[in-house]
């Protein structure tokens, strides 16, 4: 887990440079420290939900991937680090 851990701050340090551009950015921010938590606190029952978040998140950041690549390709990561979790809980 502290390896997705460190993947997450690297985005969120990414992603504060970004900060004054657009206040949507602290919401992915704040999206991205609360990911780390549910990673922590994985279970069989809400294993579907965080996977949602994930998957929304990867694809409202596709059009932005050549300006935040660390985090796009991040939140892919994740996306299939779930995906195989989930097929093996």
């Amino acid at each position: 887990m502290s390896e997705l851990d460190g993947k997450i701050d690297e985005s969120i340090a990414e992603l504060k440079q970004y900060v004054a551009f657009s206040p949507d950015i602290n919401n992915a921010i704040k999206g991205l420290e609360q990911l780390k938590q549910e990673l922590r606190n994985l279970t069989k029952e809400n294993i579907d939900e965080v996977l949602k978040g994930v998957d929304e998140a990867y694809r409202s950041s596709f059009e932005f991937s050549s300006y935040i690549p660390k985090t796009f390709t991040t939140l892919k990561t994740i996306k299939e680090w779930l995906e195989n979790k989930k097929a093996s809980m």
